[in-house]
Formats: C-alpha cells, structure tokens, sequence
C-alpha cells in the first residue's frame, strides 16, 4: 500500500477490486489542499470553435463533491466553460504508474470559498491573480519585471481582485489507471448514473 506522505495519497490495499466510493478513493489519490504534493491537472474544455482546449491549472482542493480550480475572469477557460459546462481533468503520476481520469459538470464555487482559496495561495500566485493581464503581457520583460516589483512592495497584503474566480468539476466518470512494471496495466471505470455509482475493469 502506498501509505500519505509518500509522494501523493493513498491507494486501497486490494487494488483489483472495485470500491464502492469512488470519489473516497479520488480523495485518497489526491493530497489535501496545503500539501506540497499538490499536482498540476490536465484541463480541457469545448473551445468556443468547437475545438477542444486544454492546459493544467493547479487543483484548489478535492472532496466528495468533486475537484475545485481557481483562474482570472478573463481566461479563455471561464468563457468556454460558460458556453458549455462540462470539462475532463486528468492528473499523472508516471513516477508511481499511476493516472486519476475525471469527467463531469462544471459550476462555480461562491465567491467566500474563492477568496478563502486566495488566502491560501503562495504570495507568489496572490500577486500573480493581480499581475497578469493580457496589457502587462505585451510589455518587455525588464518593465514586467519592474511593474511586478513595484506592485509587491505596494502591496504588503491582498485580497483578491475582482476577477479571481473558481471553480468545481462534479464527477460523472471517474477512471483510475494503474501500472504495473512486471504485468499489465489496468483501469478502473467509474460512472454515475441516477445517484448510483457502478464500476467496470478495462484494460490499461
């Protein structure tokens, strides 16, 4: 078993068994909200041409109710996801064979949830939610630099700007892939229909 503190969560002992839960065995992949472990996630929506769009956004935090991400108002993600609420996060952990998979529906969290999400942040990502902006972006580097530096020392505490938001995937399929460096890969599938949760195994 691949027990906390490791480096992510926790697995279940008999890894060939389907669980009852499989968002508990989600949260158990996925390390809590203020561990260092925490992964960067594959995002993709429907891009407003129809086309799929995809980047890695830094998981907030994960619960029984899904997964949560925190992005600027102005990002192509928000306008996409508000066209079309549903999306895929896919997370990787090549070092331990091991990949999560999850599809569902999108919704905003409330704005208390994202500016608690804020305080949490690296000073670093706090100044970033406030710095990046697609203006400052066509500035050079060295005057970037510069504005990035005056704002730092202006500002010795933030709250969130206006445009901070978040986010929460609620799962309707969960897939658990698992290496196996002497044997075949294997993946477990997950999907919710009418409250219920029902598994299958799949080839890797």
């Amino acid at each position: 078993m691949i027990t906390a503190g490791t480096t992510f969560g926790s697995d279940v002992d008999a890894t060939d068994a389907l669980v009852a839960d499989p968002l508990a065995l989600m949260v158990q992949w996925l390390p809590a909200h203020d561990s260092e472990l925490r992964p960067l996630a594959a995002l993709s929506t429907i891009g407003l041409d129809g086309i799929p769009s995809l980047r890695h956004v830094l998981i907030s935090d994960r619960d029984a109710a899904g997964l949560t991400f925190h992005t600027d108002e102005a990002s192509a993600k928000v306008a996409e996801i508000a066209a079309n609420p549903v999306a895929a996060m896919a997370v990787a952990w090549p070092e331990l064979g091991r990949q999560l998979v999850v599809r569902g529906i999108v919704e905003r969290v409330t704005p208390a949830e994202a500016a608690r999400v804020y305080a949490q942040r690296s000073r670093y990502l706090q100044l970033l939610a406030w710095v990046n902006t697609r203006e400052n972006a066509q500035l050079e580097a060295s005057a970037r630099q510069h504005l990035w530096a005056e704002f730092d020392a202006a500002h010795p505490t933030l709250d969130p700007p206006a445009r901070w938001t978040g986010f929460r995937l609620r799962p309707l399929t969960l897939t658990f892939w698992r290496g196996d460096p002497i044997g075949q890969s294997t993946r477990q599938h997950y999907t919710l229909a009418d409250g219920r949760w029902s598994g299958q195994i799949l080839a890797g």
